[in-house]
């Protein structure tokens, strides 16, 4: 269905809002003649580079899978994509959200989708063992998930969802369908969208390492695919959760901290990656040999829990995100995280400039001390 010239024109509007986000340095000292250089994907309208994604999303579900303003449209999300979802939706015309979600996500999130505090509602027969409560917010119908299964809830919930809400349509950012089967495969409008980050960073500088979170992988691949061969492209992700680390060097992560990755506790990186599902965009990432190395990030949190479960302190050499970086008290964790990465990777280089995305803002997250007293 060929878009009306008036649909035409509220998308080119929110073209002209969304992206070309600026690119700052950081202020910090960085060793060897390196820079750390911050795409502040957090300045689009709705405060993440998801803002791209939900764009292009809406565009090709509404130009060429039948997708109307009056559709009912779904989503899965560990928080901040949730908030582009709805938001970029609002300002397209469309009225009617559902976000999947997991239980406990910070409050600052719920507030954001317009979720009324504690309010409990009955467990639909068909979701008793998925969901742990549904809430009718001003924005969008949200779906908790168990808060122990984090994202991992998310596919039974789908299948559980969809065949019952049939005239429901499920964007999915992280996955699509393959044409002729059943099998997922990569998100190609989510990764066209992620592009244009490394495409506009580069008429400004050229980008020697590129230092993405791992995450669903979307933002690993697809603004991997923008860049030069000269470009070496070294993911981080939580010493938690490890699934790009794992694929890329089986086996050495048992060996080097003795445990299995997913065995600490859940890390409070939302949005980076968790073992249990099998993300196409990872996958292919490794299959096309375009990861050069990943950074494995720690916390304190997780070097308490890693010592008492091992008596070893193995994870306290690891870049840590919960620590002071100046000029960086507006970032979030996963941004902190990055920057934590890109200082660890610069001393083992030199004159590069080394990029690293600002994913969203610390008002995304709930109050809690970051800097260790």
């Amino acid at each position: 269905m060929a878009l009306t010239p008036a649909r035409i024109r509220r998308y080119k509007n929110m073209d002209s809002l969304i992206g070309n986000t600026p690119l700052v340095k950081y202020a910090g000292e960085v060793p060897n003649g390196n820079a750390v250089c911050i795409k502040r994907e957090c300045d689009n309208p709705f405060g993440s580079h998801y803002d791209r994604v939900y764009l292009a999303l809406f565009r090709e579900f509404e130009a060429n899978r039948g997708l109307t303003a009056e559709t009912p449209v779904m989503e899965t999300s560990s928080g901040t994509a949730a908030v582009s979802f709805v938001g970029v939706g609002e300002a397209l015309g469309f009225e009617n959200f559902h976000v999947a979600i997991p239980q406990g996500i910070d409050s600052t999130i719920s507030d954001l989708l317009g979720v009324p505090e504690g309010r409990e509602m009955p467990k639909p027969d068909y979701l008793k063992d998925t969901v742990a409560r549904i809430v009718e917010g001003k924005r969008a119908t949200v779906y908790f998930t168990p808060e122990q299964d984090y994202v991992n809830g998310f596919p039974d919930f789908i299948k559980r969802f969809l065949p019952r809400n049939r005239d429901v349509a499920f964007l999915n950012h992280s996955m699509d369908r393959q044409r002729g089967g059943p099998a997922y495969a990569n998100n190609e409008t989510s990764l066209s969208a992620l592009e244009g980050i490394t495409r506009e960073a580069q008429q400004q500088i050229p980008i020697g390492i590129y230092m993405p979170a791992v995450g669903n992988g979307s933002s690993v691949l697809g603004p991997a695919r923008a860049l030069s061969e000269e470009s070496l492209i070294i993911p981080f992700e939580s010493v938690q959760s490890a699934v790009l680390y794992d694929r890329l060097y089986p086996g050495r992560y048992q060996k080097r901290f003795g445990i299995e990755p997913g065995t600490l506790p859940k890390h409070k990186l939302r949005g980076t990656s968790y073992q249990g599902i099998d993300f196409p965009h990872i996958r292919s990432a490794v299959t096309q040999g375009i990861i050069d190395d990943v950074v494995l990030i720690g916390d304190r949190w997780l070097d308490a829990a890693y010592h008492q479960m091992t008596g070893k302190d193995e994870t306290a050499s690891l870049p840590h995100w919960d620590q002071e970086f100046p000029g960086c008290g507006e970032y979030g964790r996963s941004t902190r995280a990055g920057i934590a990465a890109a200082l660890d990777v610069a001393k083992t280089c030199h004159g590069k400039n080394i990029l690293v995305i600002a994913y969203d803002k610390a008002d995304r997250y709930d109050k809690w001390p970051i800097i260790p007293k």
